[in-house]
């Protein structure tokens, strides 16, 4: 009889923890989702995860100012609700900025990363002086051409808004960065009245007739072959019949 008890009060035990559990865990189910609410409201309202820096990092043309008005990004929202990608967007609207990219840096904190766009030329035309990147894209309009910028000199005005630059003024952009080094720390400046009639002019004078931005390699080819010879004028705008002028012509 007693050994009957005690397996009657064995199984009445393991029916109470059984039914302990199947308690126990839909109750830890609920308080962890509770928890997880509970954050996840704390890191959209609270102001323990509110915005409080913005730091900008690689300027130099512009200046963190305008950077920050073009963010807007309002000190004090919850950091969550920042939109990274709408942040993005206005900051590279600005025309200095060649690419950005936004991170929140927790717990108060947005971190914008700009790659500015870098001058190789100041085209000259339509009354004022724009900087022009290696894409022919202006971004910034000059009182006078900078030290050390090669000018090009074009009939058609250039727009600083990072918008691209005219036909002309890109295809002259893209014969100078085309040329060997060697070649274009001689240029002086590039005229392009039309975006196939490009001139290269030289220290010393000498001028080389490109033509339009095509046929690269065979261009370079003849320029190579003839620059030794000291030619005054280098026409390759049909580089299989390049044509010298002057000394070495």
């Amino acid at each position: 009889m007693r050994a009957a008890a005690d397996g009657l009060a064995v199984l009445s035990r393991r029916r109470r923890q059984r039914t302990r559990r199947r308690l126990t865990r839909p109750l830890l189910a609920l308080a962890a989702v509770a928890t997880l609410l509970a954050l996840a409201w704390g890191l959209l309202t609270s102001s323990l995860f509110a915005v409080r820096t913005i730091t900008v990092k690689g300027t130099s043309r512009l200046t963190t100012g305008q950077v920050l008005a073009a963010a807007a990004i309002h000190r004090g929202s919850p950091l969550v609700r920042v939109d990274l990608s709408a942040v993005r967007r206005r900051v590279a609207r600005l025309p200095a900025v060649a690419a950005v990219s936004v991170r929140r840096s927790w717990p108060h904190g947005v971190v914008i990363d700009v790659v500015e766009r870098r001058p190789v030329a100041v085209v000259v035309g339509g009354g004022r002086d724009v900087l022009v990147d290696r894409g022919g894209v202006g971004f910034a309009t000059v009182s006078q051409p900078p030290p050390g910028l090669v000018p090009v000199y074009t009939p058609s005005a250039v727009s600083s808004s990072g918008a691209p630059a005219a036909p002309d003024a890109r295809a002259a952009v893209a014969v100078l960065q085309s040329l060997p080094a060697p070649v274009r720390r001689q240029v002086v400046g590039l005229q392009a009245p039309t975006a196939v009639a490009v001139v290269v002019e030289l220290r010393d004078a000498r001028q080389i007739i490109w033509g339009g931005p095509t046929d690269t390699a065979r261009k370079l080819a003849a320029v190579r072959l003839l620059w030794r010879r000291g030619a005054r004028v280098i026409d390759v705008t049909t580089p299989g019949v390049a044509v010298v002028r002057g000394p070495g012509g």
